[in-house]
């Protein structure tokens, strides 16, 4: 015998007296213990919040104030007797996770401390399923223990919602004729027979041993706990009735279980009590009769049962059963047929092979009562449930309300088909599947213009040794083209190769030096029956386009046409096949969408998109496709939309403000031409009217000075720099500089003012001297510095300015006058 591998709990009182006793179980099994009540507690204290936790969050564990009535959570349960001075315990379901430190007690008082630690037995935690049906006669248990529990009590425990039912075997008397009796061989095991078998039978029931911290048989003072061994479920079947939902149009799958016993014996479907029974004569093999398809699984002793393209005349109360001695055993199923539905007609995805898909479905039940579902159509367009060993490929997820999705990863060819989903609603006698969604998934394969691709085309093993065929075209007939088979010695193609794997089951063609004409949809054939087509999309070499735009512009795109008398599409996604799906922009059918506009240039042999008022979500991948029968070539462009450069815009309003800037100042220097220069004292001397001084340049030199007024009331008279020019010709490389005598107000003394002037370097031009004056402002803070300059009497022209800003100052940088045939003139 294995060494026991055990749980046992060890509670503790720390007030008053100190009470410790163990409660042992095993991995997989159950256990039940009693909490007593404190003694010194008041007689109100069953009225307080009973709890036994791990931790003080309780989030492992129970807490409830309910009396008298099974509380659960999860694996736990608990039970608050309002007559004895304890609350019961019971955890479900023990593994190694449970061990740890634990508490139950009240929420104010006292409570008790528990250890938990977890083992395992040889014959612990065991649990087995038992089917019995209503009229059954009898049916019997057996429970098996150590050895070293022969002495003990034995006892047979029933778990449901009410105070549960426990036979014990120590009880004084079992008569053979009551509903339950126990039978203990003091050895190895014991039974429990339950007679008269009806609906309230079935359930779960534990089979467990009364015992104490001891391995010994307790005493009659012992502190005891329960043990359970073993788990059964117990699923009674008989005249049942289940309602079925389903919509008009789509379909139902039902699948009806009956005791295993009765697995070889004939299964039936009738339709309403007054007509005939329609039998099932063969086993694992689809039959039919009208519209009911039926499936008698004698592996699973179930009756699977499918009824497609469902109508009024459809809902009814069918009869789903199975014909055993004396009488029948039967579900009734009333199938309801609603003739509104909500739900999206058939609907058509492509996935390319190796990569996901996604599949969309509805539920039309309340999530809470249903279970995802989907299953695939076999070739009698028979919806089965997807096979264990691809489930694993296959993944739920939840989406808005009423809706969820089904992802398909890793693609093969052997995924094509017709899908249904929709949700699964499970009953103790039957199962039923209100089918909603029709999907056609088909396969897509990309190949690149002057690369190979390899058709792969699966037949089922009864095919293996036909000859099977590759055709390509639009339709499902032999008027498509046909391209190869597999019995062809050889090919006159070299483009074209085949292997035919029959210990595979799979027929391969290898196209080579793909073409635009090669794009097509391909069929596989076997006995002149067509398998769901694989489309072939081809997209052009070297003819890859990327366009820069910027936010807020337009960008026009030319696509070329390959093939004449095509239908042009421009379209956006990652790849080919979903572009087409999901992702149409504009059409030949629909040319204008919003800010997309698709205009034809036959003559030049392109299509142009426009796309306006770009924004940074329009840069990515997109395709210009042509489509001719389901034949689709695609030209790859990339599209990257940017913000416009905040410096661009800087400068653009910067050289704006200058050039008016500039427009002011050359007003102001043909007028200063006009009326000549004029000091300080000449216009004190003659009031707003202006005098011209002549000079020599030649003789009389001119300086550059600034006096700044001594006091404020003196800043309201403008500034005059004055400069002079050279006699000798080489002297004019050196500029001459203006000097600014500073405020005496220390505020001002912050904003010096520099001005330079660059001398013309030819003799002649040194008659027309330059002149800047500098006007400062009437108030201190107001530091604007305005500058003039006088130029030569006639031509003048402005280029090569710049000018940058700041809160309390304007510069005037890189500016220069040019005349013909003269130097530039800059001043800062």
């Amino acid at each position: 015998m294995k060494a026991a591998i055990i749980i046992f709990i060890t509670l503790c009182l720390i007030s008053g007296q100190v009470l410790c006793f163990s409660v042992f179980g095993c991995t997989g099994g159950s256990l039940m213990f009693k909490c007593m009540y404190k003694k010194e507690s008041k007689t109100n204290d069953q009225h307080k919040v009973k709890y036994f936790c791990r931790d003080r969050s309780c989030k492992m564990g129970i807490s409830t104030d309910v009396q008298s009535r099974w509380v659960y959570n999860r694996r736990f349960a608990l039970y608050d007797d309002e007559n004895s001075r304890f609350f019961t315990v019971f955890i479900r379901n023990l593994s190694r996770e449970d061990y740890g430190d634990y508490t139950c007690g009240n929420n104010q008082t006292w409570n008790h401390y528990v250890t938990l630690v977890v083992s395992k037995g040889s014959r612990c935690g065991k649990s087995a399923i038992r089917d019995g049906y209503l009229g059954q006669k009898k049916i019997t248990f057996r429970c098996e223990y150590e050895e070293k529990f022969k002495t003990h009590t034995k006892v047979f425990y029933r778990l449901n919602e009410d105070p549960v039912h426990v036979l014990k075997s120590s009880r004084s008397s079992q008569s053979s004729e009551e509903k339950f009796s126990l039978s203990d061989s003091h050895k190895d095991h014991f039974t429990v027979t339950i007679r008269d078998i009806s609906a309230a039978d079935g359930g779960v029931y534990l089979c467990g041993v009364e015992r104490d911290e001891s391995d010994h048989r307790p005493s009659e003072t012992s502190i005891t706990h329960i043990t359970f061994i073993k788990e059964i479920q117990l699923n009674v079947y008989g005249q049942t009735s289940v309602q079925v939902q389903a919509y008009s149009s789509k379909s139902v799958f039902i699948t009806c279980k009956f005791p295993q016993k009765f697995k070889g014996n004939k299964k039936f479907i009738q339709k309403d009590p007054s007509q005939e029974k329609t039998f099932v004569e063969e086993q694992n093999q689809w039959v039919h009769h009208d519209k009911v398809h039926m499936y008698d699984d004698s592996s699973e002793g179930r009756l699977k049962v499918f009824i497609s393209d469902l109508t009024a005349a459809d809902e009814a109360t069918y009869r789903c059963g199975v014909n055993i001695p004396d009488h029948d055993l039967f579900t009734e199923i009333k199938l309801t047929v609603n003739q509104v539905d909500n739900f999206p007609a058939s609907s058509k995805a492509s996935a390319i092979i190796g990569e996901s898909v996604k599949l969309t479905c509805n539920f039309p039940e309340k999530h809470d009562e249903t279970f995802t579902h989907i299953c695939k159509e076999n070739k009698e367009k028979i919806c089965e449930s997807i096979s264990s060993s691809e489930k694993k490929r296959f993944e739920f997820s939840a989406g808005p309300a009423g809706v969820f999705t089904v992802s398909i990863s890793n693609v093969s060819v052997r995924d094509a088909g017709v899908y249904w989903c929709g949700a699964e609603t499970r009953d103790t006698h039957l199962t039923s599947v209100s089918l909603t969604n029709q999907h056609q998934l088909t396969l897509t394969m990309v190949g690149r213009e002057g690369d190979s691709s390899e058709i792969k085309c699966p037949f089922d093993e009864n095919h293996s040794t036909e000859i099977k065929h590759l055709y390509k075209g639009e339709c499902l007939t032999k008027d498509a083209l046909h391209i190869i088979q597999s019995d062809e010695a050889h090919v006159n193609n070299p483009k074209i190769s085949l292997k035919d794997e029959t210990e595979l089951n799979l027929f391969t063609v290898t196209l080579s030096d793909l073409r635009a004409e090669d794009a097509g949809i391909y069929w596989c054939a076997v006995e002149e029956a067509f398998n769901l087509p694989i489309e072939l999309m081809i997209v052009l070499k070297d003819a890859l386009f990327t366009h820069e735009a910027s936010v807020g512009g337009s960008v026009s795109i030319s696509c070329k046409n390959v093939r004449t008398q095509t239908q042009r599409l421009f379209c956006r996604g990652d790849q080919p096949n979903i572009c087409v799906r999901d992702g149409v922009r504009v059409s030949s059918d629909t040319r204008t969408n919003g800010r997309f506009s698709l205009t034809d240039e036959t003559s030049a042999g392109v299509f142009t998109v426009n796309i306006s008022n770009l924004t940074e979500e329009d840069s990515g991948k997109y395709w210009c496709a042509e489509e001719t029968s389901g034949s689709f070539v695609f030209t790859e462009v990339h599209l990257n939309v940017t913000q416009v450069s905040s410096v661009i815009v800087v400068v653009s309003v910067g050289l704006i403000l200058l050039a008016v800037c500039l427009m002011l100042m050359l007003l102001k220097i043909k007028y200063s031409c006009k009326h000549g220069i004029m000091s300080s004292s000449d216009r004190r001397e003659t009031g707003d009217h202006e005098m011209v001084q002549d000079s020599d340049p030649t003789s009389t030199p001119l300086y550059s000075t600034v006096q700044l007024p001594t006091i404020p009331s003196d800043s309201q008279n403008p500034l005059y720099s004055s400069v002079q020019l050279p006699t000798i010709p080489s002297d004019s490389q050196n500029p001459l500089y203006s000097s600014v005598q500073l405020p005496t107000i220390p505020s001002d003394s912050q904003n010096p003012l520099y001005s330079s002037v660059q001398l013309p370097t030819i003799p002649s031009d040194s008659q027309n001297p330059l002149y800047s004056s500098v006007q400062l402002p009437t108030i201190p803070s107001d530091r604007v510095l305005y500058t003039s300059v006088s130029f030569q009497k006639h031509e003048e022209s402005l280029s090569d300015a710049t000018v940058s800003f700041s809160k309390n100052e304007i510069h005037s940088d890189y500016a220069s006058v040019k005349h013909s045939n003269t130097p530039n003139y800059t001043y800062h």
